[in-house]
């Protein structure tokens, strides 16, 4: 945030607000898909005013007021934020929160053991695939979004890769869609500035992505795209994705200019009875612009959307082996050392055990009904059944696989 007196009127400048009059309120909306409401009335407190998209001026009233009273209106902002696209609940997860960042599948970092660092900067998507593993988009059963800073997940990441000692790889994995959180842009320059970071790699369902934007991606060090492309047929591509917006044309538009700008690879969601026609098309479609091909078994998750019966997994590679016969390429026996670049590191140490009881201090409301994010040995714990707003809970570890830990409330 910036000051400047200007005719004695404080202007605050601001990178990551903007403005906007609505329905007689102000929405000012953060890192562009998170917003609050306040009354006029509220601004007016502080003196006349005057916006800008991302400034705004006071009159009648000196720089300091202006800036003590428009930080207590940010203070009840960042209370009452909302996601813009699933217009639910969200939380900003920044360095002051208190709030680490490994812990959870959805949000912060998670380390699996290898050189592939996941990074996720936020939750909440544009689109409601049918198949979708993590119940994410405007149907979701969720209760909650988050949002980190951008600044925060940099310097976690650097800590994290410093600790393995190796070269790593930044993988952002949101659940949701990551093109939705406003500096992404910046959080792939910052992570390529990180000594032994050597490749970032994003997923992406392309619907929000144009040639400026790939432009600024590839400019900001983003290695290769990982698009989620499932249908070529219009009709089934809707289903697939769950939104009636869904313009596969534009989607291959964008995916042809992204492969002249970085690496691009296709991975379609194999899923039965949905697109079984659609697999070999794809598969085509990409050998045809220069893209990569990585065809994923649909799979059953207790939490996600499941409209088919997955296939078992011989038969999966029985029908990806006779496509690769048709198509002449690999498609079945993908080398993780060489063609993705994923090996084994040393392991982040566990601060708890399944099983354990453990006391936590409960921080935030969490994605689901009844759900927590509590804090406990420098960690983020999900807590399960529980229904204590704040202060500290005992709880019993039920999961800490790659450091996500859950764990269910005693009370």
């Amino acid at each position: 945030m910036e000051l400047h007196p200007e005719n004695e009127k404080p202007e605050l400048k601001f990178n990551d607000l903007e403005f906007e009059e609505l329905d007689g309120k102000v929405r000012i909306y953060f890192l562009r898909n998170f917003y609050f409401e306040a009354d006029r009335e509220m601004l007016r407190r502080i003196g006349d005013y005057q916006l800008r998209k991302n400034s705004i001026t006071f009159s009648n009233c000196t720089e300091k007021s202006a800036r003590g009273k428009f930080n207590l209106l940010l203070d009840y902002g960042f209370s009452n934020l909302r996601h813009r696209i699933t217009r639910k609940p969200a939380y900003y997860i920044h360095s002051r929160s208190g709030i680490p960042l490994i812990g959870s599948n959805a949000f912060g970092l998670v380390d699996r053991n290898t050189n592939l660092i996941e990074v996720k900067p936020l939750t909440g998507c544009n689109e409601n695939c049918n198949y979708c593993s993590v119940d994410e988009g405007l149907r979701t059963k969720k209760t909650a979004d988050l949002v980190v800073e951008k600044d925060y997940l940099v310097s976690e990441f650097r800590r994290l890769a410093e600790f393995k000692g190796c070269d790593v790889e930044a993988y952002i994995n949101s659940q949701g869609e990551p093109t939705l959180y406003g500096p992404l842009p910046e959080l792939i320059r910052d992570l390529g500035k990180i000594e032994g970071c050597k490749s970032i790699v994003m997923n992406s369902n392309g619907s929000i992505l144009d040639e400026e934007y790939i432009d600024r991606l590839a400019e900001a060090g983003l290695k290769r795209l990982n698009l989620s492309l499932n249908a070529l047929d219009p009709k089934k591509a809707k289903i697939l994705s769950g939104w009636g917006l869904y313009n596969i044309d534009r989607i291959k538009q964008m995916a042809e200019y992204a492969a002249k700008k970085m690496e691009l690879l296709i991975a379609p969601v194999w899923v039965p009875g949905f697109n079984d026609g659609e697999i070999p098309k794809i598969a085509r479609y990409a050998l045809e612009i220069g893209a990569k091909i990585g065809i994923q078994n649909y799979l059953y998750y207790k939490r996600g959307r499941n409209p088919a019966t997955p296939m078992k997994w011989e038969e999966f590679y029985e029908k990806l082996g006779n496509l690769e016969k048709e198509l002449g390429v690999n498609l079945t026996k993908m080398d993780l050392k060489g063609e993705f670049r994923i090996m084994p590191t040393k392991n982040l140490p566990k601060p708890f055990r399944k099983g354990q009881v453990i006391e936590a201090e409960v921080m935030l409301p969490g994605r689901y009904p009844n759900e927590k994010i509590g804090v406990a040995g420098e960690r983020n714990i999900t807590l399960l059944n529980c229904t204590q707003e704040k202060g500290r809970i005992r709880a019993k570890i039920v999961r800490t696989k790659h450091n996500v830990f859950d764990a269910v409330a005693l009370g």
